[in-house]
């Protein structure tokens, strides 16, 4: 495959129908978990395959795409960065199921933090090839994002100022935030029809993770996570958006 030849546009258009049973599938997944009594390893069990099965058709994206200038660099960020979710998810399962230990702070979190900066280095790389000049407008969206995003967590929480949950979140928050001006600039590039209608429903999901991860944090810092928090939504959404998204890359090639 030509180093300097990649697609524009992919030629597998999105089905918009699949979009509305992604939506139906995770509303209907977070009633019957907040209707069941005991639903913690179904949502652990939702929570670890599905990243696992991003990572799993990232690293199959990157191999297929061996050999071009980007792709295959980026998508083996992409894949790193979900099987980190994966392990981080893993381990939470271990804590509060099987140890009965509280997962948060943990060992855990090395992985959360550390899917960050792949996340980062997978948008990166993508923005660099793409888009090399960064306009004004975008390069006050990807500092001006996290900016606001930290200095509004901080605003929210700062009746903990002092605690050990106030300063843990803003590490994460920060770094979330980064990822998600980031995210926002991706998605105005791919919006433009740059490299097709599938990078923007992947970057989409990006956007939905990173969302959930900053409410989470917040969560955390003024009062105690349950795995049946609304904040669910944005994950289960992201991580579906995200595989569908691959799927379709794949498909098209």
């Amino acid at each position: 495959m030509n180093l300097d030849i990649v697609p524009d546009k992919l030629g597998s258009p999105i089905n918009y129908k699949v979009l509305v049973i992604i939506g139906i599938l995770v509303i209907g997944f977070h009633i019957v978990v907040n209707i069941l009594e005991d639903s913690n390893v179904l949502i652990y069990g939702f929570s670890m395959i599905i990243p696992a099965s991003v990572s799993v058709l990232g690293f199959l994206t990157a191999r297929r795409y061996a050999g071009t200038l980007v792709y295959s660099r980026a998508y083996t960020m992409l894949g790193v960065a979900f099987l980190l979710m994966f392990f981080a998810e893993f381990t939470y399962f271990v804590y509060e199921q099987i140890l009965d230990l509280e997962p948060y702070p943990s060992i855990a979190d090395v992985f959360f933090f550390m899917f960050y900066p792949m996340l980062i280095l997978y948008l990166i790389i993508n923005i660099r090839f793409f888009a090399p000049q960064i306009p004004k407008i975008g390069m006050a969206t990807i500092i001006g994002t996290p900016l606001f995003v930290t200095l509004a967590y901080i605003y929210l929480t700062i009746s903990d100022i002092g605690s050990f949950d106030f300063y843990y979140g803003i590490i994460f928050v920060a770094a979330a935030s980064t990822t998600l001006g980031l995210s926002i600039y991706a998605s105005s590039i791919f919006k433009g029809g740059l490299i097709g209608t599938a990078w923007l429903v992947l970057v989409i999901g990006i956007l939905l993770d990173v969302v959930g991860d900053t409410w989470y944090y917040y969560i955390e810092a003024i009062e105690t996570y349950t795995l049946e928090e609304p904040v669910n939504l944005f994950w289960y959404s992201s991580y579906l958006l995200i595989l569908y998204a691959l799927y379709k890359h794949k498909k098209s090639l």
